[in-house]
């Protein structure tokens, strides 16, 4: 429903997708609102409730910022910051670090947990905007990896739990080339996992992690991950599952 009601107003802000098609782009507002007025409501905004609904707002801030005002032709790290201005881009990494940093330390404790902790909310969530090149992906891969994350009790399950049930509602529109979610969307998707994992994992888990994460999104800047999923029949075929 959320999809439907902002369609027209998104109708103006459009990007063309991999096929040159002309669609609305932004519209990773349709699950984040829903899913953070929901989250406030039902939790009363205490706990780790608050910091995820904070931490997805303000990634989906900056995204909507890029998503808006920002360059198709600037992309990456490199893009970003081989400009002499502030590009969106760089203005959205920017923003997205700090509040990584800001976060993690009203939430955890000592300096190198906040600093490895924000190094990983910060990469997984470009790790989920490097995906978003084909319709449907960076979905299915928060949908994918958000599944471990489940085991782990308390008030994250319940937070991870709101930000699913709405963007499996919203994944159909995705995948119909209907719309894009843009930055808007895929950053606080990946923020969130981020989030979850390094609430409850321990400071030697997260430095595996950080070192995995650090990796990927190197590997993303040098390499297409589209090609790398066409190349491989089990990547590929979930990758064009739904479509």
């Amino acid at each position: 429903l959320s999809v439907a009601f902002l369609l027209p107003i998104y109708q103006g802000q459009a990007r063309e997708n991999y096929l040159n098609e002309s669609v609305p782009n932004g519209l990773g507002t349709a699950f984040v609102v829903p899913s953070v007025l929901a989250l406030i409501t039902f939790t009363k905004g205490q706990g780790p409730g608050l910091w995820f609904a904070l931490l997805v707002l303000l990634f989906s801030f900056f995204g909507l910022l890029d998503d808006t005002l920002g360059s198709v032709e600037q992309k990456g790290f490199r893009g970003h910051f081989s400009q002499r201005t502030l590009s969106t881009g760089a203005l959205k990494a920017l923003g997205g670090g700090i509040s990584s940093l800001i976060i993690a330390a009203l939430c955890l404790e000592g300096w190198l947990d906040v600093l490895i902790s924000a190094a990983i909310i910060a990469l997984s969530a470009n790790l989920l905007n490097l995906l978003d090149l084909r319709p449907g992906r960076s979905g299915k891969a928060f949908l994918f990896l958000a599944l471990p994350l489940f085991v782990f009790p308390g008030g994250t399950r319940i937070s991870l739990g709101y930000l699913v049930s709405a963007v499996v509602g919203y994944l159909p529109w995705d995948l119909q080339r209907k719309v894009m979610m843009g930055d808007t969307g895929s950053n606080p998707l990946g923020a969130a996992l981020g989030f979850v994992a390094v609430w409850h994992l321990t400071l030697v888990v997260k430095a595996i992690l950080l070192t995995v994460f650090l990796s990927l999104n190197i590997l993303g800047e040098r390499l297409s991950f589209s090609k790398i999923i066409a190349s491989n029949r089990f990547f590929h075929f979930l990758d064009q599952l739904g479509r």
